[in-house]
Parts: structure tokens; sequence; C-alpha cells
């Protein structure tokens, strides 16, 4: 927690160096453009710059097609509606009142109506109104582009990146999640309060927002491999999901519980299923052999304990709890297996391209 708080720290003081960059750099761009407002570049550039590429990607999009939209109403405003005091009001009205309406279908109309307010009042009194508005779209545009390029050339901080360290530290805590389930089975089904995976779900909803400013914005300026980021968000909620249905099933059967016979093999499957976890998060591939011998092993010992009619001992209730809670456990392994399977079918496929291409 220390080490993310430190990171996060210098993460802000980059921001604000850049920031600043950012807002000279478009100044002195406008100002040697000979633009009369120059700090309309400025005030731009500081608004769309984010911490990460991809928000501050985002942000330059929006301002920018938010700005040309404006900037065509407030021409046609320009055009159509006499300057006078009541037509100015008029044409304010509709444009802003019109931009405001558009919203309910996209979000950049409201930079459309800030747009459509410069471009039809500030050009008031001026002798080319037109010409006059543009030149202020022309300064916003510069503010954008200098926003981006300094986005993207210095310190660029990537949402890929921030995600990586997201999904490592949530490989990690979903492991340690996992054993501490794992021993309070095996500890006679030992109750926990159900609230026990709130803070670790509640994080894994905004991998997906990350990871779609990855797919939607990155993408295109960066070589990254989405599949294998998709893949290990994907496994994450897979994981997670049954994290909760075991944590259900020590949460909700009451009574006295149970030693397991087969503790030495849950144990050889949670030790094998945990480390897998930390190797994803760790960018590696799991041991597949590891997984494989602990799920059999499980599986066999299970079948012959049936067989020998050792689940008899339990009344019903807590036979349905020690099934739910195995089949969570198992699943997740088999998930583990898939995952590092289709991980070396990519790797395969991806040494033999590049040998292709070598060739």
């Amino acid at each position: 927690m220390k080490f993310a708080a430190i990171t996060h720290h210098k993460a802000h003081i980059k921001h604000g160096i850049k920031t600043g960059i950012a807002a000279v750099l478009a100044f002195i761009v406008a100002d040697l453009c000979s633009l009369k407002f120059g700090y309309w570049a400025a005030l731009s550039a500081v608004i769309v710059m984010q911490i990460n590429v991809a928000d501050s990607i985002k942000m330059c999009w929006y301002r920018f097609s938010g700005t040309a939209i404006g900037a065509f109403i407030g021409v046609l405003c320009i055009l159509i509606f006499p300057q006078t005091p009541y037509m100015t009001m008029l044409a304010l009205f509709l444009s802003v009142g019109f931009c405001a309406y558009m919203t309910k279908y996209n979000n950049r109309y409201k930079m459309a109506a800030i747009t459509v307010t410069i471009v039809t009042l500030a050009s008031l009194g001026e002798p080319n109104r037109i010409e006059f508005g543009l030149f202020r779209v022309l300064e916003i545009g510069i503010g954008v582009a200098s926003a981006f390029v300094t986005s993207i050339s210095i310190w660029p901080l990537r949402a890929s990146e921030t995600l990586k360290d997201e999904l490592f530290n949530q490989f990690e805590e979903c492991a340690a999640n996992y054993e501490t389930l794992m021993e309070g089975f095996l500890d006679k089904q030992s109750c926990l309060i159900p609230s026990a995976l709130e803070s670790f779900n509640s994080r894994l909803a905004k991998n997906r927002e990350i990871y779609a400013k990855v797919i939607r914005l990155e993408r295109f300026i960066y070589v990254e491999d989405t599949q294998l980021l998709g893949m290990k968000v994907e496994i994450l909620e897979k994981c997670a999901s049954h994290l909760r249905a075991m944590l259900h099933a020590l949460s909700h059967v009451h009574g006295e519980g149970y030693h397991i016979i087969m503790e030495e093999e849950l144990r050889q499957l949670a030790h094998a299923t945990s480390k897998a976890m930390r190797a994803i998060g760790s960018k590696k591939i799991p041991n597949e052999q590891s997984l494989h011998d602990a799920l059999v092993a499980s599986q066999k010992r299970l079948e012959a304990l049936r067989n020998e009619g050792a689940t008899r001992r339990f009344y019903l209730q807590k036979m349905i709890q020690f099934f739910a809670f195995y089949h969570s456990a198992q699943f997740i392994c088999e998930d583990l297996l898939r995952y590092t399977r289709e991980r070396k079918k990519i790797n395969a496929q991806k040494d033999k391209t590049n040998k292709h291409q070598q060739d």
C-alpha cells in the first residue's frame, strides 16, 4: 500500500509538470501564429490534460470534435441571424438549447455549447465575425494538439500499464483470499463474514473500464498485446465469481463442522491454484502439470471416498456445503488450466510467426 501511495504521488507530480509544459507550449504556438487570444490555447491544453494517455486522448477528441460541431453551429448563427441584440439573444438561445438537448445522445455537445457561445458572442462588433470566431476555434485546436503531443511524448502513463499493475495486485489478493477461504473450509468449515470479499470485488469492475480505454484509444498509438490483457481480466473475473461461491458456502451454513479427510489433496490443490494466480499476475505462465496433478489427485481422492461411503457421515446440509465449496475450487483450477493452455498455444503461434518472418 505504501509503494502504491508513493507511485500515485509521483504520477501526480509528473502530471503537474506535463500540464504546465502543455499550457506553455500551446501559448507559444499560438503566439508564433500571431493569434490574438493565445490564452484560449493554454486554457484548452489545461482542460484536456489527464494523468494517463487514454484519458488525455479521450478528452482531446471530446474537446476537438465538440469544438468543430460548435464552430459549425456558431457560423450558421452568424450567417442566419442579424447582429442585433434581440437576434443575437435568439441565436444564442436556440443554438445553446439545441446543444444542451443533444447531450442526450453525446456528451461532446457540452463542448459544442461552449464553442457556439464563444463564436456567437466573442465575435460581436468585429468587422469579420466568422473569421474572428474561427480563429478562436484554431486557438482551442492548438491547445488540444499541444496537450496530445505532451501526453504521448513526455512520461506517458499508459492505461495498459496501470491495468497491468492493478492485475498484479489483484491476482495477489485473489490468491490470498483463496488461501483464507480454503483454510476456513479445512478448519471445520469456519464461518467467514459475508463482506470478506467486498473490497476485492469493488476493484474488479474498474478493470473492464480501463481495458476498454486500451482497446478504444491506446492500441492505435502503442503496440500492446490486448488479447493477453483481456484474457487476464476475464480469468480474474471468473476466479472472483468462484470465490464468492466459496464464501457463500462458508457463510450460510451453520452447525458443527467436520474434519475433511481429503485435507492433503485440498491443500495441494490450494497451493497449485494460488501459485498459478500469482504467476499470471507476475506475467508468467502457470505450471500446467502442477495444476493438472493437483486437480486429478483431488478428484480421484473424492471418488474413492464416495465409493467407500465416507460422505455418508455428512448430514444433507453439510454435504451441500462441502460439494458447493469443493466444486468452486475445482472450477477455479479448471479455468486456470484452460488459461495456461491457451496462453501456451498463443505463444507457440507467435513464435511460429516470428520464425516465419525471420526466414
